[in-house]
C-alpha cells in the first residue's frame, strides 16, 4: 500500500520522477530522415536494443537497423542468428530480410507497441542464436575429445559416440569408448561447468556404473567446475581428467 500510494500520479512529485526515469531508461536521437529510440531492452551481451523509425508522419517502418545481426557477427554467428531471426519475426509476425528485423507500415497509433515488439524480438533472436552457439561449440569440443583419443589409442581401439544402456536400461551416449587388447573398456564423457552438462552428465555416468562389469568411466572436465559439481561427479566416474592434461593422464585413465 506504501508503494502504491507513492507511485498515485496525482502527486507533482512523482509525476516528475517518473518522467526523470523513463528519460534514463529510454534516449531518443533524432535525426533529419530517422528517429533512433535506445530501449531498456539488452542484449544477452549487456548492450541496449536500438530501434530506428524512417517515414511518417501517419505511417513508419520500425526496424532494428541490423542490430541483432551484428551481435551475432561479433561471435561469428551469423548464420545461426539468421536462423532464429526468421523463426522469431514469423512468431512476431515481422519481417526479416537476412539482416534486420522490421515492421514496414506501423501506424502512429500503435507505434509504441511496434518500437517494443521489434526491440523484443531482436533481443531473443540473439538470446536463441547465443544457446544455439553454445551448443554448436559444445559439440566441437565433444568431437575434438573422441578425435584426441583415436589419435592416442587408434582408430581400430576407439568407438566414437558409443551407446550404452544403463542399469534403468536407459541409452546414454558417450564421446568415445577405448576397447583394450586385453578386454577393459573405457568410456569418456566431456563435462563442462553448464548446470546442465553436469546434472546430465552425473546421471548417465551413475546409471551406466551400476551395469554388471561396468567399463572404467572417466569424466573429462572442460573449464572450472564448482566444488560441489565436482565431488558429484567424482562420485559418479572412476577418474577425472582435464581437457589440458598430457596425453599420457588419457593412457592411463584407460
Amino acid at each position: 500500500m506504501v508503494a502504491a500510494s507513492f507511485l498515485m500520479p496525482e502527486h507533482p512529485a512523482n509525476r516528475s520522477l517518473a518522467s526523470e526515469i523513463a528519460q534514463k531508461l529510454v534516449r531518443v536521437r533524432v535525426g533529419e530522415a530517422d528517429t533512433t529510440i535506445v530501449t531498456p531492452v539488452l542484449y544477452p551481451g549487456g548492450r541496449m536494443v536500438s530501434v530506428r523509425l524512417l517515414g511518417g508522419p501517419d505511417r513508419f517502418t520500425v526496424t532494428d537497423d541490423g542490430g541483432g545481426m551484428s551481435e551475432a557477427e561479433m561471435v561469428g554467428a551469423e548464420d545461426l542468428y539468421r536462423d532464429e531471426a526468421r523463426k522469431v519475426a514469423e512468431r512476431y509476425q515481422l519481417r526479416f530480410n537476412r539482416w534486420e528485423l522490421f515492421e514496414i507500415d506501423a501506424p502512429l497509433d500503435r507505434l509504441p507497441g511496434f518500437i517494443a515488439i521489434v526491440a523484443n524480438a531482436a533481443a531473443e533472436a540473439m538470446l536463441r542464436t547465443t544457446d544455439a552457439l553454445t551448443k554448436r561449440l559444445e559439440r566441437h569440443k565433444r568431437e575434438a575429445l573422441a578425435d584426441r583419443l583415436e589419435r592416442i589409442f587408434g582408430s581400430k581401439q576407439v568407438e566414437k559416440r558409443p551407446v550404452i544402456h544403463g542399469s534403468s536400461t536407459k541409452e546414454w551416449r558417450f564421446e568415445a569408448a577405448v576397447n583394450q587388447i586385453n578386454g577393459r573398456r573405457s568410456l569418456f564423457t566431456l563435462i563442462t561447468p553448464a548446470p546442465g552438462s553436469v546434472a546430465w552428465g552425473y546421471a548417465k555416468m551413475d546409471d551406466v556404473s551400476r551395469i554388471e562389469s561396468a567399463p572404467l568411466i572417466t569424466a573429462v572436465i572442460d573449464g572450472r567446475l564448482a566444488a560441489d559439481d565436482r565431488v558429484l561427479i567424482g562420485r559418479a566416474a572412476r577418474r577425472l581428467l582435464s581437457v589440458d592434461d598430457a596425453d599420457d593422464a588419457f593412457r592411463v585413465a584407460a
